[in-house]
């Protein structure tokens, strides 16, 4: 079951890279902001390239959830069909263990039948001997 813990770890360190990449995006835009600020007249960022920004981060933010929600869907798959997988082995072995106890039972019980009447027959024809004597 190590594949469906890799692909979680996989999932953790996107959901990191798409915080960290937000982070940087943020701090890359505050710092122009802040820089252009700093200039001899204080000036407004462009709000084209403001709106182009933002939605270019929303667009990368929303792939990555894609990508992370495909491979969580995927892992749960994966381990869905392992356990079933497993079930149906531990169910093969169980059927094919219950025969062969049942088998072994009825072998040893015709065995003790067979004696039995064996043992019958001998008693019978000794006291049908006894009788004639």
């Amino acid at each position: 079951m190590t594949a469906p813990t890799d692909q979680f770890v996989d999932i953790a360190k996107r959901s990191q890279e798409a915080v960290t990449a937000a982070v940087r995006t943020w701090a890359d835009t505050v710092q122009s902001y802040a820089g252009s600020l700093t200039g001899g007249q204080p000036k407004l960022p462009d709000a084209t390239m403001l709106v182009d920004r933002t939605f270019d981060f929303a667009e990368q933010v929303l792939e990555n959830q894609r990508q992370i929600t495909k491979t969580f869907f995927s892992a749960g798959a994966q381990a869905v069909e392992a356990v079933t997988d497993q079930a149906a082995r531990a169910a093969e072995s169980v059927t094919a263990h219950t025969v062969n106890a049942t088998e072994a039972t009825a072998d040893r019980v015709a065995e003790a039948g067979e004696t039995a009447g064996e043992k019958t027959a001998s008693t019978a024809r000794a006291a049908r001997n006894a009788a004639k004597s």
